[in-house]
């Protein structure tokens, strides 16, 4: 994934500040899972792409029109989404140590989504939260 910002470095703020808001309301308010969901991908999507990472922003916005227009496999759309992301965070960013963890708790969250879909508020909930602190945490330089 390409990390590049284009000169518009506000855009992986604003990502992260979507993603650990999603993340929020997904714990607090389970019911709307699938618009949260759906809304918060195309806003990252879109965030993704304007910050120059053009893998996660597509994957992202596409994610997130499905999930929208397809609520009833939200299970299988979201853990696939969070092994692809969990993958990508994994192999493209030079095996980084905090990009390595993050993308290796989305993986294994992707994973239990599948298994146990069930608990995917909380799951998704903490996968946006940890997406959205990580965002933040590129943003102010603190890794």
């Amino acid at each position: 994934m390409l990390w590049l910002n284009f000169g518009v470095p506000v855009f992986g703020l604003l990502g992260g500040i979507v993603a650990l808001l999603a993340g929020i309301l997904i714990l607090a308010f389970p019911r709307i899972l699938n618009y949260v969901i759906g809304i918060a991908l195309i806003l990252g999507g879109i965030s993704s792409l304007a910050a120059g990472s053009i893998i996660a922003g597509i994957l992202s916005l596409l994610f997130g029109i499905v999930i929208l227009i397809f609520p009833k496999i939200l299970n299988y759309l979201v853990g696939t989404y969070l092994i692809l992301m969990g993958l990508i965070l994994i192999f493209s960013t030079g095996f980084a140590l905090v990009p390595l963890i993050t993308g290796v708790i989305l993986f294994v969250i992707g994973i239990i989504i599948f298994a146990t879909p069930q608990i995917i508020n909380v799951l998704v909930g903490i996968a946006f939260i940890v997406t959205g602190i990580v965002a933040i945490a590129r943003y102010f330089g603190w890794f």
